[in-house]
């Protein structure tokens, strides 16, 4: 019966998943308390506060960092300073007032400013990245992202911590979650060339939170996260979710595919998931 009662449990978790981009919630009711928050959410969270396009390009030399216009969806403007010095650098991302579906298929509306020090490559540049009236997929994104390279590591890898402060991520019924987490980033692969399409990082760290059902959580990488560029989601690595009253969530992004399969596992069961 035990085994039964987490497998039904998961089953809900699981097709609440196909909603990723979705403001609908599925409700999982579970020793009679209805549970408002699913696997979903968290994974949106994540992924929302991800934020690749506007970091790559926000990210080049000097002669590749103009204004243009990018899609129909997107305007990039890069503000001149005042005493014509290039650094720091400026940059205005427009996504329009009315829903437009970017290159992963969500749908985007409103700013999101960045602030780069010095160049990227450089150690102790620094980069902040805020929303103004910023919607994804009608979920109202809050707070601030920061990035500051941090050198060379032991192993010689360009490395970056990566925070996320007062973030909110709002649904269009009104309901939201909370999310702070700090990331240490290291290109492990994609160095030696000025391409983006190699690059490959490993992700570790934490973060943590305040629910829809106004639980206290925690996110833990387990085993590192590997990015891929061009892919839009991790192709490997282990999350471990920790919510007050309910049973660990581990999320395992697969053995280096760039695919949308992931497993969820709650107590004692494994599901495969498409995303």
């Amino acid at each position: 019966m035990k085994n039964l009662k987490k497998l039904s449990i998961l089953i809900l978790v699981v097709t609440s998943l196909s909603l990723l981009n979705s403001c609908n919630k599925d409700e999982i009711v579970a020793d009679n308390v209805i549970v408002k928050t699913t696997v979903t959410d968290y994974i949106t969270m994540i992924n929302s506060f991800s934020l690749t396009t506007v970091e790559e390009l926000s990210t080049g030399d000097e002669d590749g960092l103009k204004s243009a216009t990018i899609s129909d969806c997107l305007t990039v403007t890069v503000h001149e300073n005042e005493d014509g010095e290039f650094w720091p650098r400026n940059w205005t991302f427009d996504y329009g007032t009315e829903n437009c579906e970017s290159v992963f298929g969500n749908e985007k509306r409103g700013m999101i400013h960045v602030s780069l020090s010095d160049w990227w490559k450089n150690e102790g540049s620094f980069r902040e990245i805020t929303f103004e009236d910023f919607y994804i997929n009608d979920n109202k994104m809050e707070g601030v992202k920061t990035i500051l390279n941090i050198g060379l590591n032991e192993n010689g890898n360009l490395s970056f911590t990566k925070k996320v402060t007062d973030a909110k991520l709002t649904y269009a019924d009104g309901t939201s979650m909370t999310w702070a987490c700090e990331k240490l980033s290291e290109q492990v692969e994609g160095a030696e060339t000025i391409l983006f399409a190699d690059n490959v990082w490993s992700v570790t760290g934490t973060g943590s939170g305040v629910d829809l059902d106004g639980n206290n959580y925690t996110m833990q990488i387990t085993s590192a996260l590997i990015y891929k560029n061009g892919c839009f989601y991790p192709v490997s690595g282990i999350v471990e979710i920790s919510t007050e009253g309910q049973e660990l969530k581990v999320i395992n992004y697969g053995d280096g595919e760039c695919d949308n399969i992931i497993t969820v596992t709650v107590g004692d069961v494994t599901e495969t998931v498409e995303l």
